[in-house]
């Protein structure tokens, strides 16, 4: 017995496929119980009817390769076309059993075609003309019987034919009940299995739903805290942007050396405008002596990604010359590439200055001593030599007015040089406090 519902289970899952809707799994199994239950049936009534010594036992089993056909395709994944053959052949091999078994109750068979229809095709086009024909064949044996004398068989029981066809029919039709409600059943603990899964799978949402909004919960606190601390950060960093602007020049050029930002300290330092120095070249600004002795070394330190400093050189749009400590940072875009540079300078011109002073001081003091070492010591040194030859009493009465005329001598030579010493500290004096930056 288990053997026999075992086979019974895997003929009904001919063709079956999980990926197919679930409608149309149930008409396939629907179509392989029904093409099974009617294999046996037919086979059953060819035997009977041989036992009775009918002679037309064969004729039920002219359904057969209808059946066969309809297994076949189903195998194949092919429903549609075994459901189409098994209207259009049953309808005809239907159709011939009326005709040449009449009598036996053959077009009683229509009616399990027609409710068979109803319940393994999804289009409702099928279903009518399934119907629709099995009354026109049904019909067109009556007429037929009516016109035609009827010759019965002597070896069969006529009243019993009919009974038998019919309770087949109830058989087939009681099938279909029975099957579609297990199979409402199956469907049905599907759903409830289902359903509890939904329900299940709904609690742990709501719990993961109640988790999410803690979660939520803490992550905006934590956002409201970040926001604080960007816009306190933020804040701080504009801070240090206007102290920078304020007090350092500072500008953005490309890789070709052209501005793209000045802020306002470098434009007035330059004499030009924000709008006259963007998208102008550096070399507008940079002298040449400055170009010359920094350019090899900073752009190969910029090139290479790191920081340059050192004190650059400029020349104004009017001429003069001023001087900033620089630190030239690159600027790298997302993909890590250098795409621009950013200059930061804080002004030195004064201390240029006031280094310039020094050296023209230290300068005019060397001319100073120099002139000291030449113009007077010469002098006083003769001056003392021939006061030492006084005091030995190496001269005469007669050879003194010698020496008083190179006293008198010596003392011009250093009246001389004395006045020339005032003129020339007179003169670097005022030099001294002439000096002004100078023009290029």
């Amino acid at each position: 017995m288990r053997k026999v519902r075992s086979i019974w289970k895997r003929a009904l899952k001919i063709g079956y496929r999980s990926t197919v809707p679930g409608l149309l799994r149930g008409r396939i199994i629907l179509l392989n119980g029904l093409s099974v239950i009617v294999l046996i049936s037919v086979v059953s009534f060819s035997l009977i009817y041989a036992a009775i010594g009918y002679k037309f036992f064969y004729g039920p089993l002219y359904i057969v390769p209808v059946l066969i056909s309809v297994l076949l395709l189903n195998s194949k994944g092919k429903f549609r076309a075994s459901q189409d053959v098994y209207l259009v052949g049953s309808l005809l091999v239907i159709s011939y059993w009326c005709y040449e078994g009449r009598g036996n109750g053959n077009e009683y068979t229509l009616i399990g075609l027609a409710t068979t229809a109803t319940l393994i095709f999804e289009d409702r086009v099928s279903v009518i003309f399934a119907n629709v024909m099995c009354a026109i064949i049904f019909v067109a044996y009556l007429v037929f019987h009516t016109q035609t004398p009827f010759v019965p068989d002597p070896a069969i029981n006529y009243t019993m034919v009919p009974a038998a066809i019919l309770l087949n029919t109830v058989a087939v039709v009681s099938f279909q009940i029975a099957f579609f409600r297990d199979l409402a059943k199956h469907y049905d603990e599907k759903l409830t299995v289902k359903y509890n899964e939904l329900r299940k799978a709904e609690t742990e949402l709501k719990f993961n739903n109640e988790e999410i909004k803690a979660i939520n919960e803490k992550l905006q606190d934590l956002t409201n805290q970040l926001e604080s601390l960007v816009r306190q950060k933020s804040r701080e960093l504009q801070t240090y942007i206007d102290a920078i602007d304020i007090n350092m020049y500072s500008c953005i050029n490309d890789m070709e050396g052209k501005f793209v930002r000045v802020n306002e300290q470098m434009a007035k330092a330059s004499g030009y405008t924000v709008d006259e120095l963007i998208g102008k070249h550096y070399n507008l600004l940079a002298t040449p002596e400055h170009q010359a002795a920094n350019e090899a070394s900073r752009k190969e330190a910029l090139f290479a990604g790191k920081v340059w400093r050192g004190e650059v050189e400029h020349r104004s749009k009017s001429g003069h010359l001023y001087w900033f400590d620089c630190v030239v940072i690159p600027i790298r875009n997302d993909s890590g590439q250098i795409a621009h540079f950013l200059s930061l300078g804080l002004p030195v011109t004064e201390r240029k200055l006031h280094e310039q002073i020094q050296e023209k001081t230290r300068s005019i003091l060397e001319s100073i001593a120099f002139s000291a070492s030449h113009n007077i010591r010469g002098p006083m040194a003769r001056i003392k030599g021939l006061a030492n030859l006084v005091e030995m009493d190496v001269f005469d009465s007669n050879e003194f007015k010698m020496v008083a005329h190179k006293f008198s001598i010596c003392s011009d030579e250093l009246n001389t040089a004395t006045s020339e010493l005032v003129d020339f500290v007179h003169n670097h004096q005022e030099l001294l406090l002439r000096v002004k930056p100078r023009k290029s």
